[in-house]
């Protein structure tokens, strides 16, 4: 029995999302890629090339009939993105198309104007910084999906033969959903810039910062995932030294203001995690007028 033909996908915006998993999914059969959409023809054939398959359009009208369209454009113009293509999409079909975009922070209403199509969004928990290299480490993430049921069906299948997980959400769970992933990855990359600040101050260049930080770091992430936060957490603010975190604030202050506000802010995030693992009141509240006190 010959294997069943695999759906035609468009991809409009096929950038470093959209032209990693159009790869992805043309190496897996799970998809037939047919038309890519970029905002020139140039950056499109150049998205085509790297997946390998696909035709490169000038624009929305000019993409050929499929029947899932992926919207992988930045997230301010995914509706407008919707609105253009909602005209475009065939009526008379006995099956609706699929239309899906990526953002972790809109919910599948975002595509109404392409109604009756089926719509969808499917957040993957992936850094897609490198697309070279997410194709080989894309396999076992999570992708977040939501929307029309059939849809999100048809995700999840999509998803589970590129050896991801999924998980269903709702459309106002999405919001805190989002927020959380962005804190751990986007947020940590700033911490890190945060980090490699203070090590300049110190005299130690950004090379020696970098390869001297990552053992700890890494160490870190692995305690966290293997223990949880509260059992990771260690320095001045887990054993309760609240003259050491005075004396962090004060140099930092003096080398750049922005750096001790952030330590204060996450200070009092970690005093909070520290008092539900053993920090006693007297040391928490000592911690926190430290890191309440204002800037001199």
């Amino acid at each position: 029995m010959p294997p069943p033909i695999p759906l035609s996908l468009n991809i409009v915006g096929a950038g470093r999302l959209g032209k990693t998993l159009g790869r992805l999914w043309h190496r897996r059969h799970s998809f037939e890629i047919s038309g890519i959409c970029n905002q020139t023809l140039q950056s499109a054939r150049a998205a085509q090339t790297f997946i390998g398959a696909g035709e490169a359009c000038a624009s929305l009208a000019d993409l050929p009939a499929a029947d899932c369209w992926l919207i992988a454009t930045a997230d301010d113009q995914i509706e407008d993105v919707a609105r253009q293509l909602g005209p475009l999409l065939p009526t008379d079909r006995t099956t609706p198309p699929m239309v899906f975009h990526c953002s972790g922070a809109l919910p599948a209403a975002a595509l109404a104007d392409c109604a009756p199509a089926q719509i969808a969004s499917a957040h993957p928990v992936h850094s897609f910084a490198e697309p070279a290299q997410s194709l080989e480490t894309f396999t076992g993430s999570t992708v977040a999906l939501e929307g029309d049921s059939g849809a999100c069906e048809q995700l999840r299948q999509a998803f589970v033969q590129l050896g991801c997980k999924t998980l269903t959400l709702t459309a106002p769970q999405k919001v805190l959903y989002h927020s959380g992933s962005v804190i751990a990855c986007n947020y940590l990359t700033a911490l890190m810039d945060l980090s490699l600040q203070a090590f300049s101050g110190a005299g130690i260049d950004e090379k020696t910062a970098r390869e001297l930080l990552e053992p700890i770091v890494l160490q870190t992430a692995r305690n966290n995932f293997a223990l949880g936060p509260g059992r990771a957490l260690t320095g001045p603010i887990a054993r309760g030294d609240s003259e050491t975190v005075r004396k962090q604030l004060d140099a930092l202050t003096a080398l750049r203001p922005l750096l001790a506000d952030n330590y204060r802010a996450l200070g009092l995030a970690a005093v909070d995690l520290a008092q539900r693992t053993g920090l006693t009141n007297a040391q928490a509240q000592r911690l926190q007028a430290v890191l309440n006190q204002p800037s001199k």
